[in-house]
């Protein structure tokens, strides 16, 4: 009797321990975001025996096993392939009774009731829990790109989410290094105008379809060298935002990039080098025949010309107009410069020859004056009213008819075009009060401003003092030239301090440089009209052709060259670090004022040899208006020859 009830009470002595565990899970569904983690709580008040423990858990829709305790240690093994590496068990806490698991990077098809059953020798107990997921929005695509300058690429980016496309306010594709905005969405439409104006017309998403299936990849057409760079797709909802990284890399040369190269390198060579010692050989030889001459014009043509065509394809290619514009504008209106003071130029008939001497700056000024700022004036049209875009239109066609009369009337006038002699700097002068005119409208109306306009207008007016002209030329020289360069001087502080965008703040002001040379260039010339001495000042002397050689030479080989490794070096920068290192005009600009000042030079040498008397004359003149008294200019010249005839004798040998 008492065996039985001392086996009784063992019985429920067990029952009671063995039925003393029960499992606890949470006490709701889990709410967790997609590609985050999560705990799924599973755990018994007090630690169960290790022996034959068994864990097991399982989505309970499917009985998918996602994973498994057994014999004292886990089994990655028995695992579905879609939980392999992203469920684990809290390995040191089996033996304190905490089963939960931990599950990593969270997908929509997590999202279930998942079952936590726990077997022991005795006894079994299990347990549900469910996972809800929240607004979730993950941008995945990350990648790596390598094109060659030319293609079209795709940089992907797919946004994963379960909010309606049009509840996403915004996806936008931006360049990080430069913080360029490429491409943006938002609310419902593509924003192609808001696009940076070097990815405009070359970027777009792909069609509205594949914008509902979250595709926002953007095709990128005809890679630049510039676009190499780190890219980010950004999205937003609300609260929630991600992002991925798409980097474009590894940019090598395209095939016009490798004709740039190829036309650079030919153009110097051969036009520059070669021609330039064909050349130097008949000028040494004096060698005026019309082999020599075409030698000549082919020297001035072909690194010319050459340069011009590999700027406008550098321009089409990376798509700076506007650099490349006036870059190639540089070259092409350098061939006028250079058969100005090409030496073989007295070989040309007399009205080819009065042609190029007359016109040659004069379409140089015009010619970058209208590349240079055309740019400008279009950029503000859109941003005045319609009085100022009446004043901007009137001042470019003033210029441009002025322009092309006296051009036309220097062509078809063969045997009057003497009487056109000073209008090329009216048109120089008119043309700089239209330009100075245009950005002052431009940054306001502001005294200091205008009085730099003035300048110009004032040059011209002194220009036709006649009586003071005839009577002091001297003074009237120079005034004029302390006119032009107090002009010169405004203009390029007024370009500096007041054009708001660096970059074309500096290229303005170097073409403000250049300008103003080529201005005074155009006086000098005006004024060789009206010497007395009509002979052509360039082609007499060998002093002055040596000078005239060591300038045309520069011109031809030295600028040729300085633009050719500028543009190569470019390129080069460009490819390795993906963006621009400099402003080409900032390099080009002022090499040509240098070749333009040497000019410059040439023409205040010849200009003194010709009216030296004539200065001294004036020196006197203006001695004599002072009330200066002169010494006698006979009796001690006479002294001085008499002490010299004394001294003679003694000077020489015994024997002569």
């Amino acid at each position: 009797m008492e065996t039985a009830v001392m086996s009784c009470c063992y019985l429920l002595l067990s029952v009671v321990i063995c039925n003393g565990f029960h499992l606890h899970g949470p006490f709701g569904p889990l709410i967790v975001q997609l590609g985050g983690s999560v705990m799924l709580p599973c755990f018994v008040e007090r630690p169960l025996p290790m022996e034959e423990l068994k864990v097991e858990w399982k989505r309970n829709d499917s009985e998918t096993l996602v994973h498994l305790w057994q014999d004292g240690e886990s089994r990655p093994e028995s695992q579905n392939q879609r939980y392999r590496e992203r469920a684990h068990f809290f390995t040191e806490e089996i033996a304190h009774g905490n089963f939960s698991l931990f599950l990593t990077n969270v997908t929509r098809e997590d999202v279930g009731v998942y079952k936590c059953a726990v077997y022991t020798k005795l006894d079994s107990d299990e347990t549900l829990i469910e996972i809800k997921e929240t607004e979730r929005l993950i941008v995945s695509g990350g990648h790596v790109i390598s094109a060659y300058a030319g293609e079209d690429v795709t940089l992907n980016c797919s946004v994963d989410s379960n909010i309606p496309l049009e509840n996403i306010e915004e996806v936008s594709w931006k360049k990080m290094d430069e913080d360029i905005l490429v491409l943006l969405y938002q609310e419902s439409e593509v924003l192609t105008d808001s696009s940076h104006e070097r990815y405009r017309d070359r970027v777009e998403f792909f069609s509205a379809e594949e914008r509902n299936k979250g595709n926002f990849s953007l095709r990128l057409k005809s890679v630049r060298t510039e676009d190499k760079g780190l890219y980010i797709c950004l999205a937003f909802s609300g609260a929630l935002s991600d992002n991925t990284t798409v980097e474009v890399q590894q940019l090598g040369f395209s095939s016009m990039h490798i004709g740039i190269f190829v036309l650079c390198i030919l153009g110097f060579v051969i036009g520059s080098l070669i021609l330039g010692y064909l050349s130097f050989t008949s000028f040494k030889n004096n060698d005026d025949s019309r082999r020599a001459l075409a030698i000549q014009c082919a020297h001035v043509l072909s690194p010319n010309i050459t340069m011009f065509i590999v700027f406008i394809l550098w321009g089409v290619t990376e798509g700076i107009f506007t650099e490349a514009a006036t870059c190639s504008a540089l070259n092409f209106v350098r061939i006028f410069f250079l058969l100005w003071i090409a030496l073989h130029l007295k070989t040309f008939q007399d009205f080819l020859h009065q042609l190029i001497n007359r016109l040659a700056i004069l379409l140089q000024f015009a010619v970058i004056t209208l590349v240079a700022y055309l740019p400008v004036v279009v950029d503000v049209w859109y941003k005045t009213n319609t009085v100022g875009k009446a004043l901007i239109v009137g001042g470019l066609l003033l210029g441009l008819i002025l322009t092309l009369l006296y051009v036309i009337a220097a062509v078809c006038c063969r045997r009057n075009l003497q009487t056109y002699r000073i209008t090329e700097l009216q048109i120089t002068e008119i043309n700089n009060f239209l330009r100075i005119f245009a950005i002052v409208m431009i940054y306001g109306l502001h005294p200091k401003n205008i009085t730099v306009a003035v300048f110009p207008l004032l040059a011209l007016i002194w220009f036709f003092c006649h009586a003071v002209r005839e009577r002091l030329f001297l003074l009237w020289i120079s005034v004029m030239m302390i006119l032009e360069v107090v002009s010169a001087s405004w203009s390029i502080y007024f370009h500096y301090d007041f054009v708001n965008n660096v970059k074309e703040r500096d290229a303005l002001t170097c073409v403000t440089a250049f300008l103003n040379t080529l201005t005074m260039m155009i006086l000098f010339t005006s004024l060789m009209h009206f010497s007395v001495t009509k002979s052509d000042s360039r082609n007499t002397g060998t002093q002055r052709s040596l000078s005239h050689l060591v300038v045309f030479v520069f011109g031809t080989a030295v600028v040729v060259f300085v633009n050719a490794v500028a543009l190569l070096v470019e390129l080069i920068l460009k490819s390795r670090n993906g963006q621009r290192t400099v402003d080409l005009r900032v390099i080009l600009l002022p090499t040509e004022s240098v070749f333009a000042v040497c000019c410059l030079a040439l023409q205040l040498f010849a200009f003194w040899q010709e009216n030296r008397e004539r200065f001294r004359e004036d020196i006197n003149r203006l001695r004599g208006l002072c009330g200066c008294k002169q010494t006698p200019m006979n009796s001690p010249p006479e002294n001085h020859e008499h002490d010299l005839e004394n001294l003679a004798p003694a000077s020489q040998p015994s024997g002569s």
